[in-house]
């Protein structure tokens, strides 16, 4: 699964949360900064805390007497947020800084475990080189901004350009719309048996996966110019059971009930993200997936599942 949205360094009133930050909690030693974040359930990736230990080397290298004290919590995503959440309602156990993703602010806001970054922001001369969008994805609605990004991500249809040749479909392949992905799907099912044909998040197991990977992505292709169709901020209501809800529901539907998807079994496992980056696309199993822009840093030499070969084989 992802980082999905841009994942923040965020400030908590009990104490920090996210990459966000906190006030000091009882007990809590003011020249010790305690950082919480979410490590991967796969043990062969480490980069996030490999970045971290570098973090934490040069802060108290420049800062001598203070130090870094890492609390690496390895949990699916959903686990992980309930356990910052919990460690944020009280000062004895709050972090002062901690990860997490972008969705997740105004909730934390709103439930107070949050505090406003702006004050440390206005004297940061870096903060003038993140692009304003991703300003905007820390920022609340009452107009402060309570998290840094690390990074930001993007989605496409990745697919694999050797299954395509075998199906007599381009290399260059881009869909115009949801009718031309099913085609390509259909015509891998007929003429390359044997491997999945599309993969689209769903199901309850994955969790966040599902929801923003897969139903959001679709969800999104619905709206009129301009639009929002999940939610209506002027009214401040969710937008519900409309016709582009039903439309992004149907296409799942007719991707599995087709069975252009994967087995429902792996479709509803919990590790389906983990097992599409490091079994299915490096393996040739999969033609398409709709998924995140990270994907790659998976297929690196310091990553998770070393592919050299992917930038070759897959486009998107």
């Amino acid at each position: 699964m992802r980082p999905t949205a841009p994942l923040i360094l965020a400030a908590t009133l009990t104490a920090a949360v996210g990459l966000t930050a906190c006030g000091g909690g009882s007990g809590s030693d003011p020249d010790t900064v305690k950082v919480a974040y979410n490590r991967s359930t796969d043990n062969k990736i480490r980069f996030k805390d490999n970045h971290l230990a570098e973090v934490k080397k040069q802060f108290e290298k420049a800062h001598p007497g203070k130090k870094v004290k890492l609390i690496p919590i390895q949990a699916q995503d959903n686990d992980y947020a309930t356990k910052v959440q919990q460690m944020m309602r009280s000062p004895k156990t709050a972090p002062d800084l901690v990860y997490e993703d972008t969705f997740r602010i105004n909730s934390d806001i709103k439930a107070g475990y949050l505090r406003p970054l702006d004050d440390y922001l206005a004297t940061w001369k870096s903060w003038d080189q993140f692009v304003d969008t991703a300003k905007a994805a820390a920022k609340a609605e009452d107009g402060k901004t309570y998290g840094v990004p690390d990074g930001t991500d993007t989605r496409g249809l990745w697919f694999n350009k050797e299954i395509f040749a075998k199906a007599g479909l381009p290399a260059d392949w881009a869909p115009k719309n949801w009718d031309e992905v099913l085609d390509a799907a259909r015509t891998i099912k007929k003429k390359v048996p044997g491997v999945i044909p599309l993969n689209v998040y769903t199901g309850k197991a994955p969790g966040e996966t599902s929801v923003m990977q897969g139903f959001e992505m679709l969800l999104y292709g619905t709206g009129d110019a301009g639009a929002h169709p999940l939610y209506d901020p002027k009214a401040k209501k969710w937008v519900t059971g409309g016709k582009g809800f039903q439309d992004a529901l149907a296409f799942l539907r007719t991707v599995y009930s087709e069975k252009l998807g994967p087995d429902i079994s792996d479709a509803l496992d919990p590790n389906v993200g983990t097992t599409v980056y490091s079994e299915w696309l490096p393996e040739g199993k999969l033609a398409i997936a709709l998924d995140g822009s990270w994907l790659g840093q998976n297929w690196l030499k310091t990553g998770g599942k070393p592919w050299p070969e992917w930038s070759r084989t897959l486009g998107l």
